[in-house]
């Protein structure tokens, strides 16, 4: 999957979605949050083709998909897909995740469009709306003008 775009609440909830029904369907989950500035795509293959002792399936989110650029790592990753496709393993799960609207079109045109989404920042005329919802679930209610401030103090998205 490649998840990318400045809207992280919601691109967040949509990884933790696909983390749980993972989660529910092998029992056990062996999980890994990197990053692309620390990590070589090599490492990543290596964890998610590596079988573990204690879990059913491997989960591995790596964010900054911005920084894979180099032709040897979008090899990697390629060989990785063709991989799982010639083989139909089920049992793990990569997404690539990045803050920018855009990563390098080689990386980009390795993941089929069924897998790609781009989360945009929420429309000013839902934030008011989104925001009173938040807090009315959690037991809350608040002000319009509450909102507003709140709006001004933070980034511009719903995880903050």
């Amino acid at each position: 999957m490649l998840y990318i775009g400045p809207e992280l609440g919601l691109r967040n909830e949509e990884i933790e979605k696909h983390k749980l029904e993972t989660e529910k369907k092998f029992g056990s989950l062996d999980y890994h949050l990197l990053y692309a500035q620390d990590v070589s795509v090599g490492e990543v293959i290596s964890l998610l083709q590596g079988g573990s002792l204690f879990a059913e399936a491997r989960f591995v989110v790596l964010r900054n998909a911005e920084l894979i650029k180099n032709k040897e790592d979008i090899e990697i990753l390629l060989n990785w897909i063709n991989g799982i496709k010639s083989q139909k393993y089920d049992d793990a799960y990569l997404f690539l995740v990045s803050d920018e609207t855009s990563v390098d079109k080689k990386l980009e045109n390795l993941i089929p469009k069924e897998n790609k989404q781009i989360f945009w920042e929420m429309f000013d005329d839902r934030k008011i709306p989104w925001l009173k919802n938040f807090f009315n679930k959690n037991g809350y209610k608040i002000e319009d003008d509450a909102c507003e401030t709140i709006l001004n103090l933070i980034e511009n998205n719903t995880e903050a």
